[in-house]
């Protein structure tokens, strides 16, 4: 508390506000707003249905996605993690992060999925999680759809398909706003509150997870199948078939994207192309580089500069 009123005090309007008494005034003290969790774009916000037995290929993008299981039951993996997810259920897949799902309710499964661009440094508690949401934070996602569907209804020709929900950005001036302002609700409250969902226990999911946590640890090597199905004491068809049931994409691929993955960390963190490419037992660095390229529409060198730039260009190529 800072008291003016002894002789020589000088009083500038704004700053202090009066108190009781003659000649006595308070400074007005500021709060900062910490600002944890900031959405900055959006690339899909949709509902949509999907009958049981549907299986959405494996796929890896720049920034992050999220499924919300509004009915029925499906089987999401991230990465080396399989999740039984049923409804009140929701999946942050963080930004490069493999993921896929398929339908297992036997009324198929209504689900809600939205990717974004988010920066803060609370997003990293949003990391490999899966949340069962509670009352009031599924009442949250309520208001939020209510809100959505009142905007793109009431438009004289209200727009379909999966960017439905993003197309009153451009005519109302509030909406991406507003839109923010729930997901960010929503977001900030699953951290404070939220109640973590484990990871399935089934014997394929195990399996999975054992391989992935081989290729990671021979991340600097050259690994065949034959060697990481001995390592899962399996046969090669069945880490055959592991795979395309929780990745959608062979081993080799999968392998090849968790190298491209490291190699990203690696050059954001100063690393050289070259040191990069033989770190990470590529056979040239031409070849790492046409890679890179091919995996991510970026060149490695480019991962030199500023990272929201980075994202920003890889964005707008369409790159996964």
């Amino acid at each position: 508390m800072c008291l003016l009123g002894q002789k020589g005090a000088v009083y500038i309007p704004g700053l202090f506000r009066q108190l009781p008494g003659k000649g006595r005034f308070m400074a007005w003290l500021t709060y900062p707003i910490r600002e944890q969790i900031r959405i900055t774009d959006m690339h899909s916000f949709f509902e949509v249905h999907y009958d049981k037995g549907y299986e959405f290929p494996g796929e890896t993008h720049n920034f992050w996605e999220c499924v919300y299981i509004m009915e029925g039951e499906v089987c999401v993996s991230g990465d080396e993690r399989v999740y039984n997810l049923t409804r009140g259920s929701i999946i942050f897949h963080k930004p490069l992060e493999l993921h896929k799902f398929i339908v297992n309710g036997t009324g198929g499964a209504d689900l809600l999925i939205f990717s974004f661009t988010a920066e803060g440094p609370m997003m990293s508690s949003l990391e490999e999680k899966v949340f069962e949401l509670s009352d009031s934070q599924r009442s949250i996602v309520s208001s939020m759809l209510a809100f959505v569907h009142a905007r793109v209804e009431s438009s004289p020709t209200p727009p379909t398909g999966f960017y439905a929900y993003l197309e009153p950005f451009h005519a109302l001036p509030t909406y991406s706003q507003m839109l923010a302002l729930y997901l960010q609700q929503l977001m900030l409250s699953l951290i404070e509150t939220g109640e973590v969902s484990s990871v399935s226990s089934a014997p394929d999911a195990v399996i999975f997870r054992r391989a992935i946590r081989y290729l990671h640890d021979n991340i600097q090597g050259q690994l065949t199948v034959p060697e990481i199905a001995r390592f899962s004491n399996v046969s090669e068809a069945s880490i055959k078939r592991i795979f395309d049931k929780y990745a959608g994409i062979g081993i080799h691929k999968y392998f090849l994207k968790l190298k491209i993955k490291a190699a990203a960390e690696l050059l954001q963190g100063g690393e050289s192309v070259s040191g990069v490419a033989e770190q990470l037992g590529f056979n040239s660095q031409s070849y790492f580089s046409r890679a890179f390229k091919r995996e991510t529409g970026l060149m490695p060198s480019s991962l030199k500069g500023d990272e929201k730039e980075i994202r920003k260009k890889a964005a707008d190529t369409g790159s996964p």
